[in-house]
């Protein structure tokens, strides 16, 4: 009796690298692997379980609401703002602080990580709701960029892909960390050029674009961008800052963003060879995007670590509109969201106990296998899909029905028996699916009053990890925020 797992495992144990969903923990061995029904396979490839489920067993536990409900009311949310705030312009300097914890699992978080900061601007700007000065904390942030893009970097490496900095003056973090991080300008770039577009041109063409490179560079725009011309390729560490690779998805649909908008900008600033510079590499960057990251099932982030929330992210940060690729209801995003949400439902106790507790929704993290702080959700991604959902859900009532092999892979994704017939039902249905989310981040922050920190614990639920993370606040004013454009519509 003993043998019957095993041969049941050994019969379909035939599965695809990029099917395997971990079924083991740090140390288990092939016998424990296989005692418990899975199957054992060792691999040289990161990030591909050796002890894995046998082919069919994985299932699903994404619960549709069976209504659209507002997750965070008008006063939640302004809550959630205020505390998001509160970790921007630091000092009045214009630093962006990622959590104003000095004791997490990976030390303190009392710095400016570049990224994080760019983000977060952005999201100043996107999800503002006329009640601060959009225009003071955007000049206070300049500032501050132009100030750390003239520094002499410690490090020997460019200070434009620096990590991060000290608070609250900027002087760069100079102990052993992983770097180079090449997404950083692009992102900065992308918060600026939005600010550019209501900024006075005087102000414009003193500081974003200067026209000389003897005054800052050509300008912080400008110097951020040129960057990208050589530097999309180079080698980098990845969004959470633990493995190396010259080619991320996220890094490099952020960086065909950053560059596309950039190209439109150096127009408007009568710089021809500039522009066309931005849409040659923007164009070598897109030749990339799905010959070097879709698999046919999904989006993966790369060869290294496949299945990362890092697309889901950058499926909203690096999309561009006029081509749209990957766009929210495309038949990659649908297999993305599918082949995700038995990934990160696998993951925890906690997505299939709130599956079973009746609570909407799915929690994801950052990949199938995270060991930081034990592995648990996160919310800063799981904000991220809500937000996905909603864009999906305006694109439907803007552009109409995805197409057929979209929605087959919808309704599957989504637990449904069949893709609604009408642009009403179909705009509902990712309403209905961005709700659930938000919903199932909700009942594990509302007793917090509504902070929200980095992570989830995979067993109790509870937040855990850095407190009052910023980029956690960002993405779900983004969420909201996209919900808002969509009821608006």
């Amino acid at each position: 009796l003993a043998l019957a797992p095993l041969a049941f495992a050994a019969d379909k144990c035939a599965v695809d690298d990029g099917a395997k969903f971990d079924c083991g923990f740090s140390g288990i061995n092939a016998t424990g692997c296989q005692s418990k029904g899975c199957c054992w396979s060792e691999s040289d490839t990161s990030g591909v379980p050796w002890c894995f489920y046998p082919a069919g067993a994985v299932t699903t536990c994404f619960a549709l609401a069976d209504a659209s409900a507002e997750p965070f009311s008008t006063a939640e949310v302004s809550t959630m703002r205020s505390y998001f705030l509160a970790n921007v312009n630091i000092e009045g300097k214009g630093g962006v602080v990622a959590a104003p914890d000095y004791s997490t699992p990976g030390g303190s978080y009392y710095y400016h990580w570049e990224r994080d900061g760019a983000l977060t601007m952005r999201a100043v700007q996107e999800t503002a709701d006329g009640s601060y000065d959009v225009s003071a904390y955007m000049q206070s942030y300049i500032s501050w960029v132009l100030n750390v893009q003239s520094e002499d970097d410690p490090n020997d490496i460019d200070v434009r892909t620096e990590p991060k900095y000290f608070l609250p003056d900027g002087e760069v973090f100079d102990e052993g960390w992983c770097r180079p991080q090449n997404d950083g300008p692009g992102l900065r770039a992308i918060s600026m050029m939005i600010y550019a577009e209501s900024a006075d041109a005087d102000y414009i063409q003193e500081y974003l674009w200067t026209g000389s490179e003897g005054q800052f560079n050509g300008g912080a725009i400008k110097h951020d961008l040129d960057y990208l011309l050589d530097g999309w390729n180079s080698n980098t560490c990845d969004l959470w800052e633990e493995v190396q690779s010259t080619d991320f998805f996220w890094n490099r649909v952020t960086m065909k963003k950053a560059l596309v908008m950039g190209a439109s900008f150096a127009d408007s600033m009568g710089d021809s060879t500039s522009a066309a510079a931005y849409r040659s590499t923007a164009a070598s960057i897109n030749a990339t995007l799905l010959s070097g990251h879709w698999t046919d099932s999904y989006v993966f982030e790369s060869t290294g670590r496949e299945k990362d929330g890092a697309v889901i992210v950058g499926f909203n940060d690096g999309y561009v509109a006029e081509d749209g690729m990957f766009a929210p209801t495309s038949y990659e995003v649908a297999a993305t969201v599918q082949a995700y949400n038995l990934a990160f439902c696998n993951e925890w106790a906690i997505n299939t106990n709130d599956t079973a507790a009746g609570i909407p929704g799915v929690l994801y993290g950052r990949y199938p296998g995270d060991n930081y702080a034990g592995g648990n959700p996160w919310v800063l991604t799981t904000a991220a899909l809500a937000n996905l959902f909603y864009r999906a859900a305006a694109q439907v009532k803007t552009d109409g029905l995805p197409d057929a092999t979209a929605q087959a892979t919808w309704a599957d994704a989504l637990g449904v028996d069949s893709f609604p017939a009408t642009t009403a039902g179909a705009a509902d249905l990712f309403l209905r699916a961005g709700d659930s989310v938000l919903l199932r981040l909700r009942s594990h922050v509302e007793a917090d009053d509504f902070h929200l920190a980095e992570q989830i614990d995979r067993n109790t639920g509870k937040q855990i990890s850095a407190a009052d993370l910023t980029w956690s606040y960002a993405e779900v004013l983004n969420a909201m925020t996209s919900r808002g454009i969509y009821e608006a519509l």
